[in-house]
Formats: structure tokens, sequence, C-alpha cells
């Protein structure tokens, strides 16, 4: 702030000094002022505070659309997290009086190309897990030279029932959209992206578990624009190997299952239908499926786990020929789900990194509390492909 020169009371008369402006307050006062704020804001809920500003603006999100949108959160990007679920417990790595680490903030998406990506939507008729979950890395993802994009096939209702998860779940849901695949393929090649991520919930009552929907939605957007690299999400499909193969061979570019947790923790946070071993028997087949095929998986960290069973689990994927994996934090949607037990720190996810990519040896470890498993999948897959041709380069 500029010096404000101040006259002498005793030269300006009392009627002038009454009409004069008040005096700018402090530098200090200012500061003072900007710090109390950033606490407020860390100990409330800020984004609370961004839709309650909307609102009064006139732009209302209504009650369907947001619990909608927390179920697609929690289903396909990671839980996000319900600021009324922490009870007065300690939380491991939460610092005092917050509700969540600031880390775990994002600024609000920006930038032309996801204004573009984001305008384009509305005609398109396209239903991605970014903008329905309000996914806070839809603005890293969307915007670059690559832009990334997740898309749900077979509708929004789950046959299982994990306990991190709130997602619809029933027996039987409706049927799948039988134009889905070809309606989201053509709606992908208008929008433009060029890495597309299609994941589903998990159809237990389809006899293939869904592998030829997600099968001839490859196909169609292959044929009709070829340059577009495409990762398919996959359920388990019970541990159906033919519909596993059938999928790796549909001409995706990466194969991507999560096994989500470590082994000893995978009953308690997995519906029991879901399982460690056969979520590693998953990828391995797909990766003997299909030479060249790239295969991913990745992990919830806060849980509950230790670094030995972390590392032993990196171990067992690799060995399982996974050569993508990534590491998030995992946040509690309700409180009808598993708490958090530790908030892991930024230098931990680091570490992380470091090991799986050089200790285990993974082609690329995306490793970060906000990381989830489709998160800026493009520019890595891009980044892992040039440093194995520079590899190969040098080999040479």
């Amino acid at each position: 702030m500029f010096a404000v020169a101040r006259a002498s009371t005793s030269t300006v008369p009392a009627r002038a000094r009454s009409r004069r402006a008040p005096r700018r307050r402090t530098i200090a006062a200012t500061h003072e002022d900007d710090a109390n704020e950033r606490a407020r804001l860390e100990r409330g809920d800020a984004f609370g505070e961004l839709v309650a500003l909307a609102a009064k603006n006139g732009v209302v999100v209504d009650d369907a659309r947001r619990e909608r949108a927390r179920e697609v959160a929690s289903a396909m990007c990671g839980p996000v997290v319900d600021a009324t679920v922490e009870s007065e417990r300690t939380i491991k790595g939460l610092p005092a009086g917050l509700k969540k680490p600031p880390w775990l903030r994002q600024r609000a998406p920006s930038g032309a190309r996801f204004e573009y990506l984001s305008a384009s939507l509305g005609g398109l008729k396209l239903n991605t897990v970014c903008e329905e979950a309000m996914c806070p890395n839809v603005g890293e993802c969307w915007n670059g030279d690559t832009g990334t994009a997740t898309v749900m096939l077979l509708g929004d209702t789950c046959t299982r029932g994990c306990r991190f998860c709130a997602v619809n779940t029933a027996q039987k849901p409706p049927p799948p959209d039988e134009d889905e695949p070809e309606n989201t393929a053509h709606a992908i090649a208008e929008w433009g992206v060029g890495y597309i991520v299609l994941t589903s919930v998990d159809r237990d009552d389809i006899p293939d578990g869904g592998s030829e929907h997600f099968a001839r939605t490859v196909r169609t957007l292959k044929r009709i624009k070829s340059s577009v690299l495409v990762e398919a999400l996959t359920p388990d499909f019970q541990g159906d190997m033919d519909a596993v193969a059938h999928l790796a061979r549909s001409g995706l570019d990466v194969f991507a299952h999560n096994v989500e947790t470590v082994e000893r923790l995978q009953k308690r946070v997995r519906d029991p239908r879901a399982g460690y071993e056969q979520s590693l028997s998953v990828l391995r087949h797909a990766k003997e499926s299909k030479e060249g095929l790239v295969t991913k998986t990745s992990i919830m960290l806060g849980l509950g786990e230790t670094d030995d069973e972390i590392k032993e689990c990196m171990r067992a994927c690799k060995e399982a020929g996974v050569d993508i994996f990534t590491l998030g934090q995992y946040l509690q949607p309700t409180s009808n789900h598993l708490p958090v037990s530790e908030f892991v720190t930024p230098e931990k996810f680091d570490y992380w990194k470091k090991f799986g990519e050089e200790e285990i040896g993974f082609r690329y470890v995306a490793s970060g509390p906000l990381v989830r498993s489709s998160y800026k999948a493009g520019e890595f897959f891009i980044e892992s492909m040039l440093r194995k041709d520079a590899l190969e380069r040098d080999q040479t």
C-alpha cells in the first residue's frame, strides 16, 4: 500500500476533518485480517460458503443433484469428505482444530480448455464422473494439451456394497442402455479429449459382468477416432477370465482394475465378493491376454495399513504385471462408512512414488493426497511411454 500523508489536526478545521474519508487501515492490520480469514476458512466449510454465496446470486444446486454428486464421487473418484462425519476422535496426521488437512484443499477449476469442455457437455449428454462428482482435480485433468475425462457406463447402481463407497446398491439394477456404447463413443469423439477413461459399477447381474458393453464402446470409439487413448477401469467380472480377456483384446490401451487396499484390510474394506487374489488374477490375466497392453491399479491410504503392507502390496502387483500404480487418500463419505485412520502427508506420498518407481520398478507411480485412479491419466500414460522410448534409444 502507498503511504498516506496526514495533515495536522491543528491546521485543519473540524468540519473539514469530519468530511474527510476515513483513514486507510495499516498494512499490519490488513495482514492480520487476512490471516484470521484464512484460519476461519480452514476451520469451517469453505466450499459450503461458496455454494451459499452462489445461491444468493441466483445459482442453486438442488439437493437431488448434490446427493447424486456425492454418490458418484464416492464410487468413482474416491469418497468426498463430509464435514459432519468426523467426530472428536483423534486422527493421525490431522492438524489440531481442523476438520481436514490444508493439503486436501484444491483451487476451483478454470482455464480456457476447461471452459470449452465444460460448455460442450450440455449438448453432448455425456455422463462424466468429473463433473457429476465435482471432482477436485477436474481443472488439472481437462486443461493442457491432452485433456483427460472419465465416463461411466452401465448405470449408477452397483450390485455390491463396499464399506468405503457410497454408491447406490441393488441386487437387480435397471438394465443397461443398449445404445450407450455407440452414443458414448460418438460423444467422446466430438468432445475432442485426448485420453478417455471408461469405468463402471459392478454388474454381477449381467452374465459377462458388462465386458461386451465395455468392449463395444472401445471398438466403436477406436473406429471413429483411433487417436484417442482409451483406458478401461473395470470391475473384477466375478473372476470370469474370459470376460477379462474379451475386454483386454477390444483395442483399449490401458486395462485398469483397483485392488483398493492392502491384503489384510480387504475383507474390512471391500464387498465379500471381491478379493485380493481375485483382483491380482484379473490384472495378471489381462496382461497375458494382449501383448503390449498397459495394466494399472490403485490403492487408498489412510485405512489403517502399515508401511510394510503397502510395500508387499506393491510387490504383489508388480509380480502380476502391473505397469502403473496410483495411491491416494481415503476420505469417509458418510458416518455409515469406514472412518479415516490417518491423513497421509504429501511428503509420505512423495516417498511412495519414489519407492514404487525406483525400488519396485513400476513404469509410473502417481502418488498424492488428491490422486485418484483416473487422475491426469493421459499425462501419466504419455510420460511413461516417453520414458520407455528414451530408455530403448539409450540401449541401442
